[in-house]
């Protein structure tokens, strides 16, 4: 080998060197901060309260003896469940983005415009986020953690859980009847009551037999009711159920009531309060004709 060759040899490797070295030193600088977001990983078991703040509202869920609430009404609770297991996965599927408090604003992680998500176990925080602007993907969000300048890019269940408002956490089941366990109904539509009791050979309406298929659809109809939301203060306080638009019985067959809701409509829409619990329920209105049919569709043909 030449010395022209050798020394154009060694100076390429020079360059090699060099070129590795600023990689290396660059990687380094990248150290500082955690390539993914670290979020512990949780059950429900584990969480006494978690708050989500927003602008528009707040939500307050606790964990109490009789199960979960949120602002002080039943919660759902495999909601809540979804929502702690969402977060244990969502480590995993984090990257960082930004690294400086002037990105903040422009994803919607600064103390304006962010949502603060906090979870914890007595006095204890564990987690501490402020959730921003959604990603371009589906199911993607803008984190931070509230004592970090890192913006991290979240992606999974946990990004669309954390937009629920308030509302949205409550539970909307109304009543979960198992139909073999009724023995007769009762449906009021303004001055006009039909009575229904089952009988050996089938159903009856008074002396006559009724049409099956249509009980059953109302029995369908109350073995898992939701509700399509809630009633505010304001809007319960304009309410009159002690004269409802009408109203259903359910009863077993000792004769004991086992489901009693009253309706009263509205322009607002159709609410519901069973028996004479606090929470007046917003039904859907195709499922006011489902509960409480017309005495001539549920007549035999």
């Amino acid at each position: 080998m030449s010395s022209n060759t050798l020394l154009r040899v060694l100076a390429l490797l020079a360059a090699l060197l060099v070129v590795w070295g600023a990689v290396a030193l660059f990687r380094g600088g990248l150290s500082d901060a955690p390539a993914g977001l670290d979020l512990p990983h949780l059950t429900a078991a584990d969480v006494d309260r978690i708050q989500l703040a927003t602008p528009a509202d707040t939500a307050r869920l606790e964990r109490g003896l009789t199960g979960w609430t949120v602002n002080g009404y039943p919660a759902d609770a495999s909601l809540v469940t979804d929502l702690v297991s969402a977060l244990a996965d969502s480590g995993l599927s984090t990257e960082v983005v930004a690294r400086s408090a002037g990105s903040h604003a422009r994803l919607g992680v600064d103390s304006l415009g962010g949502h603060r998500f906090r979870v914890l176990r007595g006095d204890r925080v564990l987690v501490d986020l402020v959730v921003g602007n959604q990603g371009r993907a589906y199911q993607t969000a803008y984190v931070r953690q509230a004592d970090r300048d890192e913006v991290y890019l979240l992606r999974g269940r946990l990004a669309t859980t954390l937009d629920r408002n308030a509302e949205g956490w409550r539970d909307r089941t109304i009543a979960t009847v198992t139909p073999d366990s009724v023995a007769a109904l009762r449906i009021e539509r303004g001055s006009r009551a039909v009575s229904l009791t089952k009988a050996e050979g089938g159903w009856r309406m008074s002396n006559a037999p009724a049409d099956s298929a249509a009980v059953a659809r109302v029995l369908g109809g109350l073995s898992n009711l939701a509700a399509a939301g809630f009633a505010s203060d304001s809007e319960a306080a304009t309410l009159d159920f002690a004269r409802p638009d009408r109203r259903l019985l359910v009863m077993n067959a000792r004769g004991d009531t086992l489901l009693a809701l009253a309706v009263d409509s509205t322009a607002s829409g159709i609410w519901v309060r069973r028996g004479a619990g606090p929470t007046v329920f917003r039904l859907d209105a195709w499922r006011l004709d489902e509960l409480t049919p017309a005495d001539s569709a549920l007549r035999a043909r």
